[in-house]
């Protein structure tokens, strides 16, 4: 008689084993990496040495999903050399840019932190960077959405310089890039070697404009990375 009680309530108990178990799944946080190739050629991008990115060609812009936590990430030149590790720490719902550019030969990943990149509600933000390696000195423009005017983001603006989030009201950014005029006045700009053409902003939000070399020599291309 006890035999045929207990075995009922010890089959109660595996199910509700089973039961928990199946409701419990272990998950991993995922961030996402955004890659930004300055490179000449084609380039492969890995994270913990695993390729996450292929083929990613001049002026390219491409995302992976990467878990969250601290990784090293490197690219490698398709037919040439690697770059040097680059550490950065991903949150399980953050972003990290990673800006690929070679100079001399030399490889480098350059990772963007979003210092100061909240944003207020009923304002944008911009920021650029520089990665045009092999332009002639040059001179980096915008409008934003309270000054209709070019004006320069900054002066001088060498090869690899960020700017600092620049700040305006909520609607249509561009960015242009002309030869240098080797003067920091507020000048007109003295030509256009490329034009980003409107950048629409929305409140509370950012944008990143990354200056490349351009598929001929001495031309640049505008790559805007959301956000």
């Amino acid at each position: 008689m006890r035999r045929t009680l207990f075995a009922p309530i010890l089959a109660l108990l595996a199910l509700a084993a089973c039961h928990d178990s199946a409701t419990a799944p272990i998950t991993t946080p995922t961030g996402n990496l955004r890659f930004v190739s300055g490179v000449h050629g084609s380039v492969n991008v890995l994270v913990d040495g695993t390729p996450v990115l292929t083929n990613v060609a001049l002026g390219g812009y491409a995302g992976a999903g990467v878990a969250a936590g601290s990784h090293t990430i490197t690219f490698q030149k398709v037919g040439g050399g690697t770059s040097a590790g680059q550490v950065f720490t991903l949150s399980g719902t953050g972003r990290a840019l990673v800006v690929g550019t070679e100079a001399a030969g030399v490889l480098s990943a350059n990772v963007l932190l979003d210092t100061n990149a909240v944003v207020p509600a009923g304002a944008t933000k911009l920021r650029v960077m520089h990665s045009a390696s092999a332009a002639n000195p040059i001179s980096i423009w915008r409008t934003q959405p309270d000054y209709g005017t070019m004006i320069r983001v900054q002066f001088p603006f060498h090869y690899n310089d960020v700017s600092p989030y620049l700040q305006s009201t909520v609607g249509d950014w561009r960015v242009m890039v002309s030869s240098e005029n080797n003067t920091p006045a507020s000048v007109p700009m003295p030509d256009t070697l490329a034009n980003s053409g409107v950048i629409p902003v929305t409140s509370g939000s950012s944008k990143t404009v990354v200056v490349v070399d351009g598929a001929t020599a001495g031309s640049v291309k505008i790559v805007v990375v959301e956000p």
